[in-house]
């Protein structure tokens, strides 16, 4: 059964300022918010009846119908559903505007420049009001859908009420079963994956202890062992983070540790490094097109999450093949892509492509949780950016990751979406 999905929650900015409108909607990126902007009163006069707002952020000095007026407007059109108005004002002068404006409804005030911590502190406040309202309107609908249901289920036959129940119960069994499916798939895959690193570690350690009682030491038999056995242990770890990232994410507590004058360029270098050896067993030439630096205030854990996910698809499916890796520079963003040479895929996989535990192909075949996408597209959203696929059947991938040089002021992602 799916959970009602949640209603958006809308804020109405009202500045004649592209600027500081801009600004506005940008300091309230972390509440996942619709914003509606109006240049004028008028305007948003003509758009409340659009929407259903939870708050309103109006600057005082407006061409035309102020803002003191545009508030009086709006307090008239809704006596029924009053709705909080926080004013914006952009000095001294304009505070004996914004006491009389209390009076039209206002709730608050703000001096320009705002800043964004306090319009945070305060808008927060409304945003979870209005949300808490919604969801007892809702409550409070769904109770009197119910209470409807039972009244005309009471003047049905028993016989009626009978066969609707049992219809309901089979319904429910068959959605359970298909869940209790879904999850002893997944831990059955899960399992798979984890045991799979165990035989050959425990292979390389019993090979170390016969190594480990000749004389001399074979010191370099040993480093291969020591080399393979660490491959293991580095797989097995990154499985494990794999499952604890998407619970930090169906959560929301993937926390972000931004550091500044991070070099990507130097990050993607060390990491296709670092994939060498798979690419020569997968029969990969590796191709690199970076600048020597390209700096951004980024989470290098996370930016190397992502880069590790990347390459790792395009190895595994496009074994045999060149994987290509380009970064460029745009100024205020840059841009990564990962081209294999590989399978490809059809329109149908890449709309589920970055969904939890799904895959483009059998696991039989290839492996993996399918965790890997699913959480780089939510790593890369955390800070700012978006990942797009570009795929034809039979003639490889093409991942692109942009990414603002500055991200969003962040600290975790919500759950959703999905990954190969």
């Amino acid at each position: 059964m799916q959970a009602r999905q949640s209603p958006r929650t809308s804020v109405l900015l009202v500045d004649d300022q592209p600027a500081d409108l801009a600004m506005l909607e940008r300091h309230l990126q972390p509440f996942t918010l619709h914003v509606v902007k109006c240049a004028s009163g008028e305007e948003a006069l003509a758009r409340w009846e659009d929407e259903d707002f939870a708050l309103v952020l109006m600057d005082v000095r407006l061409p035309g119908l102020d803002g003191i007026e545009t508030a009086r407007c709006l307090r008239a059109q809704s006596m029924l559903r009053p709705v909080p108005l926080i004013f914006l004002t952009g000095g001294d002068s304009e505070e004996d505007r914004v006491a009389r404006g209390y009076e039209t409804g206002g709730a608050d005030w703000l001096r320009k420049p705002v800043d964004p911590r306090v319009l945070r502190a305060k808008v927060a406040v409304f945003v979870e009001l209005h949300r808490e309202r919604e969801d007892l309107r809702h409550q409070q609908a769904a109770m009197r859908e119910r209470a409807r249901e039972v009244l005309e289920a009471k003047r049905e036959r028993a016989e009626t009420r009978r066969l609707r129940a049992e219809s309901e119960r089979e319904r429910l069994v068959v959605e359970l079963r298909e869940a209790v499916r879904l999850r002893d798939e997944f831990l059955s895959v899960a399992s798979h994956e984890l045991r799979t690193p165990m035989t050959p570690l425990s292979l390389r350690l019993q090979l170390m202890r016969q190594e480990l009682k000749k004389q001399p030491l074979p010191l370099e038999r040993l480093m291969s062992h020591l080399d393979s056995a660490d491959a293991q242990v580095k797989r097995m770890t990154s499985l494990m983070d794999s499952l604890l990232d998407a619970t930090r994410i169906t959560s929301g507590r993937l926390s972000l540790r931004r550091e500044q004058d991070v070099n990507l360029a130097a990050i993607v270098r060390d990491v296709v490094t670092g994939f060498e050896a798979q690419a020569a067993r997968a029969g990969c030439a590796l191709e690199l097109d970076l600048p020597p630096r390209v700096l951004g205030e980024w989470d290098v854990l996370r930016l190397e999450q992502i880069i590790t996910n990347l390459v790792s698809n395009a190895l595994k499916f496009g074994a045999g093949h060149t994987v290509s890796l380009r970064l460029e520079d745009l100024g205020d963003w840059v841009r990564l892509s990962v081209r294999d040479e590989g399978i490809g895929m059809d329109d149908s996989v890449r709309a589920r492509l970055f969904g939890r535990f799904e895959r483009g192909v059998s696991e039989r075949h290839y492996g993996g949780l399918g965790l890997g996408l699913f959480i780089t597209r939510q790593v890369v959203e955390a800070l700012g950016g978006r990942i797009l696929v570009d795929s034809t059947p039979g003639q490889g991938s093409r991942f692109t990751v942009e990414l603002p040089r500055t991200p969003p002021p962040m600290t975790g992602v919500a759950g959703g979406g999905a990954g190969a």
